[in-house]
């Protein structure tokens, strides 16, 4: 499930269901600084606490676009990304956020939002196995910001 953050006054409606698209290839071009945040967990009963309760990973990217992931399909992920080379990784890494970036830059409204999260994904995964996690299930809150410059997004820790 795909939530806009944003205020109604500002948004279309954006819910819609994950599939499990690729990751399209396209010319690796400079990004904006790009985020995705696996958010903390409050004391409430919000979408966060939800996706958790179901098991899921929430993503929350940007500032405005709230995602779930199943735990299988990050796992899956995780799998997949085992198989790459450090400069493929880097490279997927570069694409993912100059594809988030550019969707931000359009409008997120106008966004194909199971791409937006595909690429997320990727970002987000490649990022923490760079950083040293060694499974998904070690994965916990902190956020991966990528400014288009390096080879994958920095890591750091939810406070």
């Amino acid at each position: 499930m795909l939530m806009d953050t944003r205020p109604r006054e500002q948004r279309s409606a954006v819910m819609c269901p994950m599939s499990d698209t690729g990751i399209a290839v396209d010319a690796a071009s400079p990004a904006a600084v790009v985020s995705v945040c696996f958010p903390r967990s409050g004391s409430g009963s919000g979408p966060v606490e939800a996706i958790a309760a179901r098991g899921n990973v929430p993503l929350l990217i940007g500032d405005c676009v709230l995602a779930e992931v199943p735990r299988a399909q990050l796992e899956g992920e995780w799998q997949a990304s085992a198989a790459l080379s450090d400069v493929e990784a880097a490279d997927y890494c570069r694409r993912a956020a100059s594809r988030l970036s550019r969707a931000f830059d359009s409008g997120i409204g106008a966004a194909d939002l199971s791409e937006l999260v595909a690429n997320a994904a990727v970002l987000f995964v490649l990022s923490l196995r760079k950083a040293g996690i060694a499974s998904p299930r070690e994965i916990g809150p902190c956020t991966v910001h990528h400014d288009g410059s390096g080879s994958v997004g920095l890591v750091s820790a939810a406070g």
